[in-house]
């Protein structure tokens, strides 16, 4: 049987020096993943990057897996903090704006940090930050049935559940494509302009009839 990696940190920082610390591992995790990717990471290696032993960082990281998780937790908080936000803002807003602002924030969010971006979703997945890639969707779906909740006689979509789980995951893999792959679509616009089109004319083909643009 292989051994099982522990992935949990072996104790959370209670004063602010040591808070401080654990900051300054994770922050030099990340600079490494970006830099030279998942292979060559390495607690020795991050620890010298860090400026502290490798003994302090096993104090609260037991691996690797355990630090790059910690990099993936701070870097889906920063894309979620201002999802969340603004789509409790939406809640009352009409579909095509709402849609057009959804879409937005989604592109805006995969590229914060784009390189780690990049790294953790192709190169990490195997020992955890999937998982936590999971999680985040069923977030998002969540916040989208909450607003299709509060319009659910004005879409023609009747499973609502169903259609937030299509639409988080149709816009993440373009969003991610386009980061990673193909920046001239993100920076022209046009890819963005054409995922609120797949958008609205999944949950409403009648607004893009309407506005001539079927």
């Amino acid at each position: 049987m292989p051994r099982r990696i522990r992935t949990s940190p072996r104790k959370s920082p209670r004063q602010e020096r040591s808070k401080a610390t654990v900051d300054a591992i994770v922050l030099a995790m990340t600079r490494v993943l970006i830099k030279d990717g998942w292979d060559a990471a390495s607690t020795n290696r991050v620890a010298a990057e860090a400026g502290v032993s490798v003994g302090s960082l096993y104090q609260y990281f037991p691996s690797k897996e355990a630090l790059v998780l910690a990099v993936m937790e701070k870097h889906a908080a920063a894309m979620t903090e201002k999802l969340q936000q603004r789509m409790m803002q939406l809640a009352t807003a009409p579909i095509r704006e709402a849609a057009t602002e959804l879409v937005h924030l989604f592109i805006d969010a995969h590229q914060t940090n784009p390189k780690l971006h990049r790294v953790l979703i192709e190169q990490v997945p195997r020992v955890g930050a999937l998982s936590k890639l999971v999680e985040l969707n069923r977030l998002y779906e969540h916040l989208l049935v909450a607003y299709m909740e509060t319009h659910r006689d004005e879409l023609e979509v009747k499973d609502l559940s169903v259609a937030a789980c299509v639409i988080v995951h149709a816009v993440q893999a373009l969003s991610h494509h386009a980061v990673v792959q193909r920046q001239d679509l993100l920076e022209s616009g046009k890819l963005e302009k054409e995922i609120v089109r797949l958008v609205l004319g999944y949950i409403k083909p009648s607004l893009l009839v309407k506005s001539g643009r079927a």
